[in-house]
């Protein structure tokens, strides 16, 4: 629980350790501008799948573990085995951050004559082997005037083997743009452990896309036990991994998804419909591990609300796998739901809604293994509505599948609860069922 901030000691400025630090704020930190005091150039290797994402940027930020570059002169790393904790208020503005370095960052990734791809904003920040733990708040203002600058935004963020915890309320809040990126406990290194226990509100009109726990590598966990409430545009991919990181949903999860279709104009990224999820596996081939199950014991509410603005192709899932083209995917995806998930639509067209959705937006035909193990849901004739689970290409394994049935007797086949969706049939996309002998289904009543 978050214990009493009010009247708390007001300060404007930025605190930071060292590698091996221990640092604690009991203030009430608020940043509106940038100076040489919060405001870090910092060189970023390997930080995402995607190696766009890594390079040089300029941060700003309110609680770091950092170090000065040995061998380059002016550049910051962020520093190792350290804990950082904040047991009050850190909030930061972004404006003046874009006002003061807009016209250092690139065109685009081969523009030489500007340093930084991004400006960046993070309320604490660590590197590899941190511990950094929210009892307070940490709130970060999207109030940037200038909507074409891109803006990539963390509440907590650290490195390799670092553990993240939130036991307070993290928040992103404000108009933001659709060039801005942003992310909660993100953690783009490998063997992260990210838990929230407390409460994550992101309340943001425009966004390109959000993550709110998740990492880009491989290993460690992943698990939401408190409350997570998400009310943006663009992509919004709640809860996430890319490998083998095990996924644990206990607590609640609110999609409030105003969709809107966005111009992707980053490079290694392929142009796709507005999407929401809150729990998502984006999964490049060529791995060799056990993945373990996405697992959800909690609650998931999606609604997804089209307008002219996210054209009749917006999609939301309650947990959603998507391959990556570059090779064949060969590990079991598996998926054990005994909680409840509710994903709705409103608005102008009959938007495609499901449960589990499949490679729905993977841009050609990439099947992958992958088994149910139990899902619980609400009784509905499935062959009508095909939103429990539905794919466009995939190798469907039913041997072990439980389905918990609440409400209703009737007699279901596995095509009725997994269905393949009709333009893929029309291309010709991979899509089997086996096992559908052995499923078991059961009533909930």
């Amino acid at each position: 629980m978050i214990k009493n901030l009010d009247n708390l000691e007001k300060s404007t400025e930025a605190i930071h350790c060292g590698e091996g630090g221990y640092l604690v704020n009991k203030k009430h930190i608020i940043i509106r501008t940038p100076d040489k005091n919060n405001v870090i150039d910092i060189q970023e290797y390997n930080a995402e799948v995607a190696q766009g994402m890594s390079g040089r940027n300029i941060a700003l930020y309110g609680m770091a573990c950092i170090e000065e570059d040995k061998d380059r002169p002016g550049i910051t790393n962020v520093a190792a085995n350290a804990t950082l904790i904040n047991e009050g208020i850190i909030e930061i503005y972004i404006n003046e951050m874009v006002k003061a370095y807009k016209d250092q960052i690139k065109a685009n990734k081969d523009d030489d004559t500007k340093p930084y791809n991004f400006i960046r904003c993070y309320t604490m920040v660590g590197g590899r082997n941190c511990t950094i733990i929210n009892e307070g708040i940490l709130r970060i203002h999207l109030d940037q005037e200038d909507e074409k600058v891109p803006v990539y935004v963390f509440t907590t963020s650290s490195g390799e083997k670092a553990t993240v915890i939130n036991n307070g309320t993290l928040e992103l809040v404000g108009k933001g743009s659709f060039e801005s990126q942003l992310r909660a406990m993100t953690i783009h290194s490998h063997v992260p452990t990210i838990i929230n226990n407390g409460r994550i509100n992101i309340d943001v009109e425009e966004s390109s896309t959000i993550r709110v726990l998740a990492t880009t590598k491989t290993g460690g966990a992943i698990c939401n036990f408190g409350e997570i409430n998400v009310k943006s545009s663009g992509k919004v991919m709640t809860i996430g991994r890319m490998a083998d990181t095990n996924i644990l949903n206990e607590g609640e999860v609110n999609v409030d998804f105003k969709a809107h279709w966005v111009k992707q104009n980053v490079s290694f990224l392929f142009q796709s419909d507005p999407l929401a999820c809150a729990i998502y596996e984006h999964c490049p081939p060529g791995f060799d591990f056990v993945l373990p199950p996405i697992v959800n014991t909690g609650d998931i509410n999606v609604d997804v609300e089209g307008s002219e603005a996210s054209t009749d192709r917006a999609v939301a899932f309650g947990i959603y796998t998507e391959m990556i083209p570059g090779g064949e995917h060969t590990l079991v995806h598996r998926y054990d739901n005994t909680g409840r998930i509710n994903v709705t639509h409103s608005g102008m067209y009959d938007l495609t809604t499901a449960e589990l959705g499949i490679n729905y937006q993977a841009p050609k035909d990439l099947p992958f293994p992958a088994k149910i193990l139990r899902w619980d849901t609400v009784a509905r004739d499935f062959s009508k509505t095909k939103d429990l689970i539905l794919a466009k290409s995939v190798n469907m394994d039913l041997s072990e599948a439980v389905f918990g049935i609440k409400g209703g007797e009737g007699n279901y086949s596995a095509e009725d609860l997994v269905a393949q969706t009709d333009d893929a049939k029309e291309e010709g996309q991979t899509f089997t069922i086996s096992g559908a002998d052995s499923m078991k289904i059961e009533n909930l009543d």
